[in-house]
Protein backbone atom coordinates (compact mmCIF):
# COMPACT_ATOMS: atom_id res chain seq x y z
CA UNK A 1 0.00 0.00 0.00
CA UNK A 2 2.62 2.31 0.74
CA UNK A 3 3.98 1.87 -2.87
CA UNK A 4 1.33 2.90 -5.56
CA UNK A 5 2.51 1.96 -9.66
CA UNK A 6 -0.09 3.81 -12.31
CA UNK A 7 0.23 3.40 -15.86
CA UNK A 8 0.68 6.17 -18.79
CA UNK A 9 0.13 5.98 -22.56
CA UNK A 10 2.39 9.06 -24.28
CA UNK A 11 -0.17 11.20 -26.16
CA UNK A 12 0.27 12.90 -29.43
CA UNK A 13 -0.66 15.89 -28.02
CA UNK A 14 1.95 15.50 -25.24
CA UNK A 15 4.57 15.82 -27.80
CA UNK A 16 7.30 18.49 -28.00
CA UNK A 17 9.24 19.50 -31.08
CA UNK A 18 11.70 16.48 -31.27
CA UNK A 19 8.93 14.32 -31.32
CA UNK A 20 9.27 13.31 -27.85
CA UNK A 21 7.53 13.59 -24.19
CA UNK A 22 7.61 16.94 -22.86
CA UNK A 23 8.96 17.27 -19.35
CA UNK A 24 5.73 19.45 -18.60
CA UNK A 25 3.56 16.05 -19.05
CA UNK A 26 6.38 13.88 -16.79
CA UNK A 27 5.67 16.31 -14.41
CA UNK A 28 1.49 15.92 -14.71
CA UNK A 29 2.05 11.91 -14.87
CA UNK A 30 4.10 12.55 -11.04
CA UNK A 31 1.54 14.75 -9.56
CA UNK A 32 -1.54 12.65 -11.21
CA UNK A 33 0.19 9.34 -9.26
CA UNK A 34 0.77 11.08 -6.27
CA UNK A 35 -2.58 12.47 -5.59
CA UNK A 36 -4.50 8.99 -5.99
CA UNK A 37 -2.15 7.06 -4.08
CA UNK A 38 -2.65 10.21 -0.74
CA UNK A 39 -5.88 9.68 -1.70
CA UNK A 40 -5.87 5.87 -1.24
CA UNK A 41 -3.75 6.33 2.05
CA UNK A 42 -6.17 8.52 3.31
CA UNK A 43 -4.22 11.72 3.17
CA UNK A 44 -5.25 13.15 -0.22
CA UNK A 45 -6.23 16.53 -1.03
CA UNK A 46 -10.35 16.31 0.20
CA UNK A 47 -9.00 14.68 3.30
CA UNK A 48 -6.54 17.98 3.88
CA UNK A 49 -9.04 20.47 2.56
CA UNK A 50 -11.91 19.10 5.42
CA UNK A 51 -8.84 19.84 8.30
CA UNK A 52 -8.15 23.84 6.53
CA UNK A 53 -4.90 22.08 4.96
CA UNK A 54 -3.50 21.83 1.60
CA UNK A 55 -0.23 19.62 0.06
CA UNK A 56 2.13 22.14 -1.69
CA UNK A 57 5.18 20.71 -3.64
CA UNK A 58 8.26 23.04 -1.95
CA UNK A 59 11.35 21.22 -3.96
CA UNK A 60 11.80 18.74 -7.44
CA UNK A 61 14.36 16.82 -8.66
CA UNK A 62 13.83 15.16 -11.79
CA UNK A 63 16.39 13.13 -13.77
CA UNK A 64 16.27 12.11 -17.21
CA UNK A 65 17.73 9.32 -19.26
CA UNK A 66 15.58 9.48 -21.86
CA UNK A 67 12.40 11.12 -23.22
CA UNK A 68 9.70 8.61 -24.51
CA UNK A 69 7.97 9.27 -27.39
CA UNK A 70 4.05 8.97 -28.72
CA UNK A 71 2.51 5.59 -27.89
CA UNK A 72 5.14 4.32 -25.45
CA UNK A 73 3.21 2.29 -22.44
CA UNK A 74 4.82 3.57 -19.23
CA UNK A 75 4.53 2.23 -15.63
CA UNK A 76 5.02 4.75 -12.93
CA UNK A 77 5.98 4.00 -9.01
CA UNK A 78 5.33 5.81 -5.93
CA UNK A 79 6.42 6.21 -2.72
CA UNK A 80 6.83 8.15 0.70
CA UNK A 81 10.66 8.35 2.08
CA UNK A 82 11.01 10.18 4.30
CA UNK A 83 10.47 13.53 6.74
CA UNK A 84 12.90 16.29 6.73
CA UNK A 85 11.74 18.88 9.15
CA UNK A 86 8.18 20.03 7.59
CA UNK A 87 8.71 18.37 4.23
CA UNK A 88 7.55 15.27 3.35
CA UNK A 89 9.94 13.46 0.78
CA UNK A 90 8.01 11.08 -1.95
CA UNK A 91 9.64 9.22 -5.06
CA UNK A 92 9.13 8.39 -8.49
CA UNK A 93 10.39 5.78 -10.76
CA UNK A 94 9.38 5.89 -14.83
CA UNK A 95 10.01 2.74 -16.14
CA UNK A 96 8.96 1.93 -20.19
CA UNK A 97 7.35 -1.12 -21.50
CA UNK A 98 10.73 -3.32 -21.16
CA UNK A 99 11.25 -2.55 -17.88
CA UNK A 100 13.69 -0.41 -17.96
CA UNK A 101 14.16 3.33 -15.97
CA UNK A 102 14.08 5.66 -17.70
CA UNK A 103 13.20 8.72 -15.60
CA UNK A 104 13.49 9.57 -11.61
CA UNK A 105 12.78 11.60 -9.61
CA UNK A 106 12.68 13.16 -5.67
CA UNK A 107 9.73 15.44 -4.56
CA UNK A 108 9.40 17.45 -1.22
CA UNK A 109 5.99 18.64 -0.20
CA UNK A 110 4.79 20.42 2.78
CA UNK A 111 1.34 21.11 4.14
CA UNK A 112 -0.41 24.18 3.78
CA UNK A 113 -2.89 26.10 5.84
CA UNK A 114 -5.35 27.32 3.51
CA UNK A 115 -6.50 30.39 5.72
CA UNK A 116 -3.57 31.06 7.06
CA UNK A 117 -0.98 30.79 3.69
CA UNK A 118 1.51 29.40 6.53
CA UNK A 119 3.42 26.07 6.23
CA UNK A 120 2.33 23.58 9.16
CA UNK A 121 3.71 21.12 11.10
CA UNK A 122 3.05 17.27 8.97
CA UNK A 123 -0.16 15.84 10.97
CA UNK A 124 0.72 12.62 12.85
CA UNK A 125 -1.91 10.46 9.87
CA UNK A 126 1.02 11.37 7.40
CA UNK A 127 3.73 11.11 10.03
CA UNK A 128 3.24 8.11 10.32
CA UNK A 129 3.16 6.68 6.47
CA UNK A 130 7.35 7.43 6.61
CA UNK A 131 8.72 3.60 5.99
CA UNK A 132 11.87 2.38 8.43
CA UNK A 133 14.03 1.32 5.51
CA UNK A 134 13.43 3.80 2.91
CA UNK A 135 13.92 3.50 -0.73
CA UNK A 136 15.27 5.99 -2.98
CA UNK A 137 14.89 7.02 -6.73
CA UNK A 138 17.62 9.51 -6.10
CA UNK A 139 20.79 9.41 -4.23
CA UNK A 140 21.06 12.89 -3.96
CA UNK A 141 17.74 14.51 -2.61
CA UNK A 142 19.25 17.66 -1.07
CA UNK A 143 17.63 20.36 -3.60
CA UNK A 144 20.05 23.47 -3.31
CA UNK A 145 20.34 26.74 -5.91
CA UNK A 146 22.51 29.51 -5.64
CA UNK A 147 21.13 33.19 -6.15
CA UNK A 148 21.57 34.58 -9.17
CA UNK A 149 24.05 37.54 -8.87
CA UNK A 150 22.79 40.89 -9.77
CA UNK A 151 25.36 41.73 -12.32
CA UNK A 152 25.42 41.76 -15.70
CA UNK A 153 26.09 38.43 -16.55
CA UNK A 154 23.40 37.20 -15.92
CA UNK A 155 20.48 37.01 -18.53
CA UNK A 156 17.56 39.04 -18.47
CA UNK A 157 15.06 36.43 -19.52
CA UNK A 158 11.04 36.61 -20.64
CA UNK A 159 8.25 37.48 -18.48
CA UNK A 160 5.17 35.45 -18.26
CA UNK A 161 1.89 37.14 -17.76
CA UNK A 162 -0.52 35.04 -15.05
CA UNK A 163 -3.46 34.29 -16.27
CA UNK A 164 -6.79 32.03 -14.67
CA UNK A 165 -5.34 29.04 -16.74
CA UNK A 166 -2.56 29.27 -14.75
CA UNK A 167 -3.86 29.06 -10.86
CA UNK A 168 -4.55 25.46 -9.40
CA UNK A 169 -7.02 24.97 -6.72
CA UNK A 170 -4.81 26.42 -4.19
CA UNK A 171 -5.34 29.31 -5.93
CA UNK A 172 -1.47 29.97 -7.17
CA UNK A 173 -0.03 29.39 -9.72
CA UNK A 174 0.76 25.68 -10.71
CA UNK A 175 4.06 23.94 -10.03
CA UNK A 176 4.30 22.95 -13.27
CA UNK A 177 3.90 26.36 -14.92
CA UNK A 178 7.46 26.77 -13.90
CA UNK A 179 8.22 24.08 -15.79
CA UNK A 180 7.48 25.85 -18.67
CA UNK A 181 8.91 28.78 -17.50
CA UNK A 182 12.42 27.61 -16.76
CA UNK A 183 12.38 25.62 -20.24
CA UNK A 184 11.37 28.98 -21.90
CA UNK A 185 13.82 30.69 -20.08
CA UNK A 186 16.92 28.08 -21.00
CA UNK A 187 15.71 28.07 -24.98
CA UNK A 188 15.85 32.06 -24.44
CA UNK A 189 19.11 31.90 -23.47
CA UNK A 190 20.34 29.90 -25.77
CA UNK A 191 20.61 26.31 -24.57
CA UNK A 192 21.09 23.27 -26.42
CA UNK A 193 21.27 19.51 -26.71
CA UNK A 194 18.67 17.15 -24.55
CA UNK A 195 17.08 18.04 -20.96
CA UNK A 196 19.27 15.77 -18.48
CA UNK A 197 17.98 17.54 -15.17
CA UNK A 198 15.76 20.27 -13.47
CA UNK A 199 15.47 20.86 -10.22
CA UNK A 200 12.86 23.27 -8.92
CA UNK A 201 12.25 25.42 -5.50
CA UNK A 202 9.65 27.27 -4.41
CA UNK A 203 9.84 30.15 -2.23
CA UNK A 204 6.82 32.10 -2.23
CA UNK A 205 3.13 31.81 -4.53
CA UNK A 206 2.50 33.27 -7.84
CA UNK A 207 -0.80 34.49 -7.89
CA UNK A 208 -3.64 35.83 -10.62
CA UNK A 209 -2.58 39.00 -12.21
CA UNK A 210 1.31 38.99 -11.79
CA UNK A 211 3.44 39.04 -14.48
CA UNK A 212 6.77 36.92 -13.49
CA UNK A 213 10.09 38.38 -14.68
CA UNK A 214 13.00 35.91 -15.25
CA UNK A 215 16.68 35.80 -14.95
CA UNK A 216 19.26 32.96 -16.33
CA UNK A 217 22.71 32.90 -15.25
CA UNK A 218 25.41 29.81 -16.23
CA UNK A 219 26.33 27.60 -13.16
CA UNK A 220 30.01 27.90 -12.37
CA UNK A 221 30.46 29.40 -15.88
CA UNK A 222 29.40 25.97 -17.32
CA UNK A 223 27.37 26.24 -20.18
CA UNK A 224 25.48 22.91 -19.66
CA UNK A 225 24.09 24.13 -16.33
CA UNK A 226 21.55 27.09 -15.74
CA UNK A 227 20.34 28.74 -12.92
CA UNK A 228 17.07 30.40 -13.24
CA UNK A 229 15.38 33.10 -10.10
CA UNK A 230 11.49 34.06 -11.18
CA UNK A 231 10.20 36.75 -9.53
CA UNK A 232 7.49 38.91 -9.02
CA UNK A 233 7.72 42.05 -11.34
CA UNK A 234 7.38 45.34 -9.56
CA UNK A 235 8.09 44.13 -6.03
CA UNK A 236 11.29 41.94 -7.12
CA UNK A 237 9.87 39.38 -4.79
CA UNK A 238 11.29 35.93 -5.55
CA UNK A 239 9.02 33.44 -6.42
CA UNK A 240 10.62 30.10 -7.91
CA UNK A 241 14.96 28.86 -8.69
CA UNK A 242 15.39 26.49 -11.12
CA UNK A 243 18.26 24.49 -12.54
CA UNK A 244 18.55 23.12 -16.11
CA UNK A 245 21.34 20.43 -16.72
CA UNK A 246 21.49 20.05 -20.77
CA UNK A 247 23.46 16.91 -22.54
CA UNK A 248 25.13 16.52 -25.45
CA UNK A 249 22.97 16.79 -28.40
Amino acid sequence: MLTHTEQFTVRRTELGTDFRVRAQAVCNYMEEAAGNHAAALGVGVEHLAADGLAWVLAKMRILFQRFPEAGERLSLETWPVSIERLQFRRDFSLCDAKGEEIITAVTQWVVLGIASRRIERIPQNIAHLRPENPRYAVADGDIRIPAIPDDPTRHAGPAFPIRLADIDQNQHVNNVRYVDFALEAAYSSGSAGPLRQLDLIFRAEGLRGDIIASATDRENGTPHSLIHSFYRQGTGQELARARTVWGEA
